[in-house]
């Protein structure tokens, strides 16, 4: 933990905590210290301590930890100079006791354009949804999950394309791209955000999933077509595998293909191998089946 630092005495905020889970927490940490010159530390709030995350750090030189989140809860509390708390891509729901340290400037970044999609896995609600945009919000943290004051928005569309996995990749960027913009003014302490307005959706939980994962083969095309991409997270195990039922047996699918292409009729074929949905908007193809 940092001690005895070097202040820049140019800005109100000389040090910064760093929680989150991956690259937006490492990107942040390194343009604070490279650009800025501000002392951070980085502290993994994931299930798990990321080997890759601790190697990437430790490669920019920057200071990476792991402790229990009562530790992290009781150091963060007990911070008694102007310090930002960056929530990056951070899963921990930060206790009352730390928000209450009037030290501490703690901003967040939701995947999600708030108020829409508070609560966890924001662009797999967003796709399932078939919203047709989506993107990210830097927010004040509040006690209210993701109800805190927007500080700035950046939007991206939803094609019939996109995945989970591909409109995450796409977040991180733009997370980026948005904390450069008003990391001055969070340091100066300058930096306006204002209320959400409406009324707040549901919060999601990480443990939810859409339609619990079942996979209803009567749903329409467009429908099973957002449900499989949304819970498609490339090679992350974000949310459980999607599985049919059929009888008793749940069936799941190693991958799967979308296909565009009308059909002369609507049905369902089961193979050794293989699922094919047929719907006149297209073909959905589950492949690699096993119970």
């Amino acid at each position: 933990m940092i001690e005895n630092h070097i202040k820049n005495e140019k800005y109100i905020y000389q040090r910064a905590v760093i929680m989150g889970t991956g690259t937006l927490a490492l990107l942040c940490a390194s343009v604070l210290v490279e650009k800025y010159q501000i002392p951070c530390e980085i502290f993994d709030t994931g299930e798990e301590a990321s080997k890759t995350l601790e190697r990437q750090a430790k490669g920019k030189d920057l200071k990476y930890q792991y402790i229990s989140r009562k530790e992290l809860a009781d150091y963060l509390a007990g911070i008694n100079e102007p310090a930002l708390l960056i929530s990056a891509i951070n899963p921990w729901i930060i206790p009352g006791r730390v928000l209450a340290n009037n030290n501490l400037l703690a901003v967040n970044c939701h995947q999600a354009l708030l108020p829409e999609h508070p609560g966890r896995n924001a662009e797999m609600w967003a796709i399932y949804e078939q919203d047709e945009k989506t993107g990210i919000t830097w927010h004040i943290i509040r006690p209210q999950v993701d109800g805190g004051e927007i500080l700035i928005q950046k939007e991206i569309p939803i094609t019939k394309k996109d995945t989970s996995f591909q409109i995450f990749r796409k977040q991180i960027k733009l997370a980026e791209e948005a904390f450069l913009e008003i990391l001055e003014e969070l340091l100066n302490g300058t930096v306006k955000g204002y209320a959400q307005s409406g009324e707040q959706p549901q919060i999601r939980y990480s443990w939810e999933t859409p339609e619990e994962g079942r996979l209803n083969t009567e749903w329409p095309f467009d429908k099973i077509s957002a449900f499989l991409r949304a819970l498609d997270y490339g090679g992350l195990e974000v949310v459980k595998k999607p599985y049919i039922e059929k009888g008793a047996k749940n069936i799941f699918w190693k991958s799967y293909k979308i296909i565009e292409e009308p059909q002369g009729r609507e049905e369902i074929c089961f193979s050794q191998d293989e699922i094919c949905i047929l719907r006149k908007e297209g073909k959905i193809l589950l492949k690699g089946i096993f119970e």
